[in-house]
């Protein structure tokens, strides 16, 4: 396979230009989405580790910044307006499907935070659909029962233990998950996954849920939990 193609750009939405690290290839097998309100759009990122192995993987990526920084600086709390960034989030993937080399591409998605829910609600609006969401310590609980239990797209859900704050609303929101669905716990990490090995251990989970789905059919409902 070709090496990556890196480059730094900016996709315009709600009359902002959002920062995104593209790392593209020719030959990927499908292109993923890591969509965040924290900064990921750079290699110095903590998100990185995870492009990188998505790369080893055979996947193109996107590295996107849902805020800006002077959005985040001005009101700590609209990383939590999730119709704003659904409607970024439908701005990207519609930026992606436009682009010549891209066009034909399945899509996947990987988000943490609140930016959880803005791929559940965006994966309803958008045709097609991705084909896999991943949310590492994720507030999927805040897109909502209705559309958690309308979606169809296959989700794994990236858990720590007991220092993972978001680790509750995410059990709570994990039996409302239409679809496929699985549940992946990484022993000793928080929310930040900052502990030896838990970043690794999420990246392999993430890679492990892309390369069940890519190329294949919307599969029928089933639930699949790991331990």
């Amino acid at each position: 396979m070709k090496r990556h193609r890196h480059s730094s750009i900016s996709i315009q939405s709600d009359q902002v230009w959002l920062d995104g690290f593209l790392s593209d290839n020719p030959d990927a097998r499908a292109f993923i989405v890591c969509f965040a309100t924290t900064h990921i759009a750079s290699r110095t990122a903590r998100e990185f580790l995870t492009a990188q192995r998505l790369h080893e993987a055979g996947y193109a990526t996107l590295l996107i910044d849902g805020l800006t920084r002077y959005e985040e600086k001005r009101d700590p709390d609209v990383r939590y307006d999730i119709p704003r960034l659904t409607r970024r989030l439908l701005a990207i993937l519609d930026w992606v499907r436009h682009q010549p080399n891209l066009e034909n591409a399945q899509i996947g998605l990987h988000t943490s935070g609140t930016a959880a829910a803005a791929a559940v609600k965006a994966a309803l609006r958008s045709e097609p659909p991705p084909f896999a969401i991943v949310s590492r310590a994720g507030r999927l609980d805040l897109a909502g029962a209705a559309p958690l239990r309308q979606n169809r797209v296959p989700i794994r859900v990236i858990a720590g233990d007991s220092n993972d704050a978001t680790r509750g609303p995410s059990e709570q929101a994990y039996p409302l998950i239409g679809g496929r669905k699985s549940w992946v716990e990484i022993p000793g990490a928080g929310e930040l996954f900052l502990e030896p090995g838990a970043l690794e251990a999420a990246a392999r989970a993430t890679v492990e849920w892309f390369n069940e789905f890519i190329a294949l059919e919307p599969p029928a409902d089933k639930n699949d939990t790991v331990a």
